[in-house]
């Protein structure tokens, strides 16, 4: 069985080293943090909207990023409200950040379609169109990971105050955040599986993926924060740039974590793949019989 486990893990190797999979996550990296300041800006327009403190996104900022990340981005989100906008120049100001940040979702669509062995046939405005979308439903996403996490409790006090006959469902559903921010996380993942390859697939075929890449995500960045606040001295090696290098590192393990999940989806539907994956693990399970 171990031998077969490791030839498992060889061929999921062989697999993602031949679909380049650590220069598309470089890629995607890159291009989502060029459009990090634009996709901030389209955040904060959203959160202009809702009655929400500074001191509130701050504190969703602190339990999001690692501490050295989050110090960078503190001063981001300081300047920007302090320049109070009219609505006019938040609308316009959403919107050019939107169409900017999209260019980090279409390097995700560059590296998806590489990693499933497809060519891309779309037209390219309608592919901006596509990842502006998609950025916008990222940007809500994490509002509501933002509502869940940080403003919970104000949340369920509210209730209990103003709609006490939903006191129970509040007190389960804020009993459950992490659960339902690994289901977030899940539905989010799955959606760009399922729609931003230019191909047809079934939903059911890329909820495996889906699920290991949320719950990597989730796992991969809580132990990257502890390591961070505990043990990594990068401040001596980068100095000021500290925030950014270590800000790169997460993105670039994250994406990976993303194309990783594709991968499995791909493998895991090709059924030429799966018969071979059966045949080792009976040959092992035969050849471990005759040993003993």
């Amino acid at each position: 069985m171990i031998k077969a486990t490791f030839r498992l893990i060889g061929l999921l190797l062989k697999k993602i080293t031949g679909d380049h999979v650590d220069a598309f996550s470089a890629q995607a990296a890159f291009f989502i943090i060029i459009s990090f300041f634009p996709f901030i800006m389209l955040l904060l327009s959203l959160v202009h909207l809702f009655p929400l403190e500074q001191s509130n996104v701050l504190r969703f900022v602190t339990e999001v990023f690692p501490t050295t990340v989050s110090a960078m981005l503190f001063s981001v989100i300081t300047e920007l409200y302090g320049n109070v906008a009219s609505s006019t120049l938040i609308s316009i100001t959403a919107i050019t950040a939107l169409w900017s940040a999209a260019k980090g979702f279409l390097a995700i669509m560059k590296g998806l379609n590489a990693v499933y062995e497809i060519n891309e046939t779309r037209n390219y405005f309608f592919l901006r169109a596509i990842a502006a979308f998609y950025t916008l439903i990222f940007a809500i996403m994490l509002l509501a990971t933002m509502v869940l996490f940080v403003f919970g409790n104000r949340l369920y006090y509210w209730i209990e105050h103003k709609i006490p006959f939903l006191m129970d469902t509040a007190l389960v559903i804020i009993s459950l955040r992490t659960i339902l921010g690994l289901i977030i996380l899940i539905a989010f993942f799955l959606v760009i599986y399922t729609v931003i390859p230019n191909r047809k697939t079934k939903v059911i075929n890329e909820l495996p993926g889906a699920m290991l890449c949320a719950a990597g995500w989730m796992g991969f960045s809580y132990a990257f924060s502890y390591y961070i606040d505990n043990f990594s001295n990068y401040s001596s090696m980068y100095g000021s740039l500290t925030a950014i290098v270590l800000f790169m590192l997460w993105m670039y393990f994250c994406m990976y974590l993303l194309f990783l999940g594709a991968e499995f989806n791909l493998l895991f539907s090709n059924k030429a793949f799966v018969q071979k994956l059966k045949r080792i693990y009976i040959t092992s399970t035969r050849e471990d019989a005759t040993h003993k």
